[in-house]
C-alpha cells in the first residue's frame, strides 16, 4: 500500500453525525429500518430512501408530502446540537497541520440541507476542498464522483485515504483505486485510529 498523502472524506455519519444517531426514537437509518436495508442491497437509492422516510416521517408529525430537505431540516433544527464529531475535525485538522490536503466528497449536502444551512455551517472551513455532488451531479458510487474527489486532492488515488460510512460507497472508492475505510457508528474512533496510522498521523500521550 503506498503512503498515503491526503484525506478525502464523506460528511453524513463520518464528519457530521447522521439521522440514525440524532433520531433513535424512529430507527431512521438502522438495523431495524427495513427501507435503509433495502438500500443497502441497492434496491432503491438512497435519494429514494430518504425521500420516502421524509414522507412517512412528516405524517406522523402531522406534515402531508414532507419532502427530504423537510427532513433533514427537522432533525438538524437544534441549534445547539452537537451533530459535528469531534475527533474527525482533530483528524482533519492534523492532515493539514502537516501539509496534507483534506476534501470533501459528499452526495447530497446542498441538496438536503439547503445553500442557507450549507453556508451557516463554520466547521466546513476544516477542509481545503468541499466536493458536493448536489453542483456536480456525479453521485457515489459511480466512478466519476470518485473522480471528482481525487482531482481535488491533486494527489493520485492509491495515495488518498477515504472515510465512509455507507459500505456501497466504500467499495465504490476502493473500486476507483482509493485507500478505504469504512466508519462503523458504534466504533467511529477505530476508523479515525486506523486513518491516522496510515497517514502517519498517529498521536503520542505527553
Amino acid at each position: 500500500m503506498p503512503a498515503a498523502r491526503a484525506l478525502v472524506l464523506d460528511i453524513g455519519g463520518v464528519v457530521v453525525r447522521n439521522a440514525r444517531e440524532l433520531d433513535l426514537d424512529r430507527g431512521i437509518a438502522g438495523t431495524d429500518d427495513e427501507r435503509w436495508q433495502a438500500m443497502l442491497r441497492h434496491e432503491i437509492t438512497e435519494r429514494e430512501y430518504w425521500a420516502l422516510r421524509a414522507r412517512e416521517v412528516g405524517a406522523v408529525l402531522g406534515h402531508d408530502d414532507w419532502s427530504t430537505r423537510q427532513l433533514i431540516s427537522w432533525l438538524y433544527h437544534d441549534a445547539d446540537l452537537e451533530f459535528v464529531v469531534d475527533e474527525v475535525v482533530e483528524l482533519m485538522d492534523d492532515a493539514r497541520a502537516a501539509g496534507l490536503p483534506v476534501v470533501a466528497l459528499t452526495n447530497d449536502m446542498t441538496d438536503f440541507h439547503g445553500q442557507e444551512w450549507v453556508d451557516a455551517q463554520e466547521w466546513l472551513a476544516h477542509f481545503d476542498v468541499v466536493v458536493d455532488a448536489s453542483s456536480t451531479g456525479d453521485l457515489k458510487p459511480a466512478p466519476e464522483a470518485y473522480a471528482h474527489g481525487v482531482a481535488a486532492a491533486g494527489v493520485p488515488a492509491e495515495e488518498i485515504v477515504y472515510l465512509d460510512d455507507l459500505p456501497v460507497n466504500v467499495a465504490g472508492a476502493r473500486a476507483a483505486g482509493l485507500q478505504t475505510i469504512e466508519v462503523e457508528y458504534h466504533d467511529r474512533p477505530a476508523a479515525v485510529a486506523e486513518a491516522r496510522r496510515r497517514l502517519g498521523l498517529i498521536r503520542t500521550e505527553s
